[in-house]
């Protein structure tokens, strides 16, 4: 359990410094950049948008102060049939996108992979700061992103034809990204956006105000001492392992929380760096959502074979290997995953953004 504290307390020693900075802007202009060139793209196009982003933050690294550490980002984008699924709903059978973009964070230290952090992103697009959400494939969608019912991959899907059920612990496995003009978006948790949007269909960006000014008055976090947070998270959770969701992952600290409300590209790239977005898919010696976590590994071993099988971009086998570079510091040793059909080249696709914060230690 040291190690872990140490690991936090280095993490939160580096988000003072120049280096991080430096990536958090870097990121947040190349998101930006991806966004504005094709924002002019009917909406039925936005595949053109998710595709546009993922190529402008392509691959790129900032070190730290001294060299004692490391930040570096990577984007795939895999073209075919979207990320389809099939899934309940109330009652009848429904496909729909699992989501856009899958945003992941990982905190490497001594080497190894401490924390990892995931979401799961369906973009939408305004033209003046208001996203509409009255259409039936806007709410299935949401349906899914909020409530994760078991699912699988439909035929030729890149989403394994297993069922998954997936945990939604903190919230924030599902958001949704609203892109507005000229080039920026915000984030929600899709959660918390389908109880917005219960009484009307369309959501304002003032509306994410109201919403983290409640979740800020709902708090009950009192802890701000790293080792005292990681003692009472631990004996929290191991006897009241349903209440996951209402306890923020370390308090009340700068890093790893749980702030799935973003207004803008640098607030989100700034919350993403700081690990407050997604749901903790893994974490040393600590409990974390395992069924999200073995879903990622499912979904970027059948990318990988499928590229490896059909001569895919070299841009993917690059990308396994630079997130696969550093070993779980908790043993896992995968798992076997059947063979998929061979994947067809439609009008659709998804992007993959992974950050590594290295910190450095023991290397």
């Amino acid at each position: 359990m040291k190690e872990i504290i140490k690991c936090i307390e280095k993490y939160i020693e580096i988000t003072n410094d120049n280096g991080f900075i430096i990536h958090w802007k870097k990121l947040s202009e190349k998101l930006i950049e991806g966004i504005q060139s094709n924002y002019s793209n009917r909406e039925d196009k936005i595949v053109k948008i998710i595709e546009s982003i993922i190529n402008r933050v392509g691959t790129f690294k900032t070190q730290g102060k001294g060299q004692k550490y490391s930040i570096s980002t990577s984007s795939i984008f895999i073209h075919g049939n979207k990320s389809q699924v099939e899934f309940i709903y109330y009652g009848e059978k429904k496909q729909r996108e699992l989501g856009d973009i899958i945003f992941i964070l990982s905190v490497v230290y001594n080497g190894k992979k401490y924390f990892e952090k995931m979401t799961i992103n369906q973009v939408k697009k305004s033209k003046d700061i208001s996203w509409r959400f009255s259409n039936q494939s806007a709410k299935e969608q949401l349906y899914l992103l909020s409530r994760f019912p078991t699912f699988k991959g439909i035929k030729r899907s890149f989403i394994p034809s297993k069922e998954y059920n997936l945990s939604n612990n903190y919230g924030c496995l599902g958001t949704h990204g609203l892109l507005y003009s000229p080039g920026d978006f915000a984030l929600v948790s899709s959660k918390e956006l389908e109880v917005l949007l219960s009484m009307k269909n369309t959501l304002r960006l003032d509306d994410l105000l109201k919403l983290e000014r409640k979740a800020m008055v709902c708090s009950c976090c009192i802890f701000h001492d790293v080792e005292e947070c990681i003692y009472i998270f631990h004996k929290f959770i191991h006897y009241y392992p349903r209440c996951l969701e209402y306890f923020p992952f370390v308090c009340d600290l700068p890093v790893l929380g749980n702030k799935c409300i973003s207004y803008n590209v640098y607030d989100f790239s700034n919350k993403y760096l700081l690990g407050h977005i997604g749901e903790l898919i893994y974490a040393k010696e600590l409990p974390y959502n395992n069924s999200a976590f073995q879903f990622l590994q499912d979904l970027l071993n059948a990318i990988g074979r499928k590229a490896n099988r059909e001569n895919l971009s070299d841009n993917i086998s690059k990308f396994m290997s630079s997130f696969y570079k550093y070993e779980y510091a908790d043993s896992w040793n995968g798992g076997g995953i059947e063979e998929y059909g061979k994947v067809d080249y439609e009008d659709g696709g998804i992007g993959i953004i992974h950050t590594n914060v290295n910190l450095g230690e023991g290397e």
